[in-house]
């Protein structure tokens, strides 16, 4: 008989793809499907009807009377699964068919993974192909080796990865980030610490790449508190302080990667859309919302330097602006006209 494996949907106000999951869902080839599909979004009878006519397999249905935060609500549905594997799938997410039957074979044959991956297809809000994870990543590493090369091979979301139940439970589930950021990581991160990670190329994980589920609609003060609190995660939890004890050397090998998983991320939206987008002054005020970490700090110093000769040079063309006069003679060496190249 083949193990029950629970796959979790958690569901907000977006009902647009929820069908498309669903239907992933149905069509996986493994017969032993523990669907969960639960409604934090108070939205009535919505969600149970699209699955009672898009769903034609046994699943439990669970909703929030009000709206909880999203660690609450993930940890909720972690808490109700009752199979041997367990797996979360954003609502707007997809998997391919053989999704959980090659997983669980893999696991099956090796006690010693505690989590296993598919290859990471990104298709478009219409579910068009975009591009793959990197083919070249070994189908078996150590967790701690994994953890080395996390952003190396192309994945470009960690939401979805099958792990062993009793470890995600043992292990405390997602952390308390109220904005979600890096709380799929922190689950995976802590598989890794448990024992060893598979990845198949023969399955995939289908991500729909979009705005919300790239996390551009979080604030950049929100982005600042989830990120410092992930960093916070990586000294505090309980699951990582366990493994820091026993695994002393291997810890301070690995926690400089994760900690640069945080800070960098929350760097690069600082440098790039959150530029384009909030005040000057709120912008610069988020550069200094992390931490003392100095390589943190040389690119906030960097990026200010450059922001604020910008910034300058607008500036200077609004009070002294350039107007071209048809007898204008370069090189004359008349220092009373305004400088025009």
């Amino acid at each position: 008989m083949s193990k029950l494996v629970t796959i979790a949907v958690p569901v907000y106000k977006r009902l647009d793809y929820v069908v498309d999951a669903l239907k992933s869902i149905a069509a996986q080839d493994y017969p032993d499907i523990e669907l969960i599909l639960s409604d934090n979004g108070e939205n009535g009878t919505k969600v149970r009807e699209l699955a009672e006519q898009w769903y034609p397999r046994p699943y439990r249905f669970r909703q929030n009377p009000t709206t909880v935060p999203l660690p609450q609500h993930y940890n909720q549905l972690i808490e109700a699964a009752t199979g041997e594997y367990f797996a979360f799938l954003d609502y707007d997410d997809m998997l391919s068919p053989n999704y959980v039957s090659d997983l669980v074979r893999i696991m099956e044959a090796r006690p010693d993974v505690a989590v296993a991956l598919a290859r990471v297809d990104v298709v478009d809000t219409s579910g068009q192909f975009l591009r793959s994870s990197s083919a070249k990543i070994p189908e078996f590493m150590t967790g701690p080796d994994f953890i080395r090369t996390w952003t190396e091979y192309g994945f470009e979301s960690y939401a979805t990865v099958l792990g062993r139940t009793t470890y995600v439970k043992e292990d405390g589930g997602h952390p308390n980030i109220p904005g979600g950021t890096h709380t799929d990581d922190a689950i995976l991160i802590k598989l890794c610490l448990r024992g060893s990670v598979a990845i198949s190329q023969r399955c995939s994980f289908r991500w729909r790449y979009s705005p919300v589920s790239f996390g551009w609609s979080l604030k950049c003060a929100s982005l600042a508190e989830d990120t410092r609190l992930y960093l916070r995660f990586l000294d505090e939890d309980p699951a990582i302080r366990r493994y820091a004890a026993k695994e002393p050397e291997q810890w301070a090998a690995i926690k400089p990667h994760l900690s640069r998983l945080g800070w960098q991320t929350y760097l690069e939206r600082w440098q790039g859309m959150y530029q384009a987008q909030a005040p000057f002054l709120r912008w610069v005020q988020g550069g200094f919302a992390m931490p003392w970490i100095p390589e943190y700090y040389k690119g906030v110093g960097s990026t200010l330097r450059w922001g604020l000769h910008e910034r300058a040079v607008r500036l200077a063309k609004k009070i002294w602006p350039v107007t071209p006069k048809a007898s204008c003679t370069h090189g004359t060496g008349d220092d009373s006209k305004p400088f025009e190249s």
